[in-house]
């Protein structure tokens, strides 16, 4: 692909989405940033292009059109509801942006799965005995749209596979394998992601792929502890 692309991110309000909108204009790209509720201008990035859009509602074609890549940083977020009863987000509105890509004549996409999709080697027992059965809805989400892009035909796809995300800042040191975590990773950082996201539609790797990314991270960051003060934290926003 040429040096400089545009790039239609969808979910562009959001951590991952925020972080991959800055690091693709430090590099040169143009990028519009589709959002459900656009951000408030103070926490916009700087030369992005925002656009307002329902993935479940509205005409993606046009707002796309002319864009070498799409790139999908939408999620949803853990907490009671959507465990039981997810957004269809990663299966509607994924099938929507498929639809719209092929109107537009775009055939390079990549999205956010969730490396617990698949057993992995770095998994911690509690987690695996506790979260992942809490996930099941929103991962089986998953495992349908990456059928969705293994079923579309002509389309170069790139199925981002992260660990427990966490917010801290790009470290540069994510280990990406194909399919499953290294084996002494479990946390990924949204920027290591972001960043992940933006060289596989720039630099034309892990196409028709499903890369999994992880990094190591201190204990304290990585035991039941912090897990259950981060899902407290969600669910106290999410009662707000």
């Amino acid at each position: 692909m040429t040096d400089n692309l545009t790039l239609a991110v969808f979910g562009a309000g959001g951590k991952t989405g925020t972080l991959l909108l800055e690091q693709a204009k430090r590099r040169g790209h143009h990028v519009r940033g589709l959002e459900h509720h656009l951000p408030d201008p103070a926490k916009r990035i700087e030369g992005a292009d925002y656009i307002q859009c329902d993935v479940l509602e509205d005409d993606l074609a046009d707002a796309i059109r002319g864009c070498d890549a799409v790139i999908s940083t939408l999620g949803v977020s853990f907490t009671p509801s959507t465990a039981i009863d997810p957004p269809p987000l990663y299966t509607e509105g994924t099938r929507r942006i498929l639809e719209a890509m092929r109107r537009a004549d775009i055939d390079r996409i990549a999205v956010i799965s969730a490396a617990f999709v698949d057993q992995q080697p770095g998994m911690p027992s509690w987690f695996r005995l506790t979260v992942v059965p809490a996930l099941a809805n929103i991962l089986e989400h998953m495992r349908v749209m990456e059928g969705m892009l293994e079923a579309e035909q002509g389309l170069r796809w790139t199925a981002a596979r992260p660990g427990w995300l966490i917010n801290l800042p790009y470290s540069g040191e994510a280990r990406v394998k194909a399919r499953t975590l290294s084996a002494d990773c479990f946390r990924c950082r949204h920027a290591d992601l972001a960043a992940l996201l933006l060289d596989s539609v720039v630099s034309g790797r892990w196409i028709n792929e499903k890369p999994a990314i992880g990094k190591p991270e201190a204990d304290d960051l990585e035991g039941l502890l912090a897990l259950r003060e981060e899902l407290e934290s969600l669910f106290a926003s999410s009662s707000r």
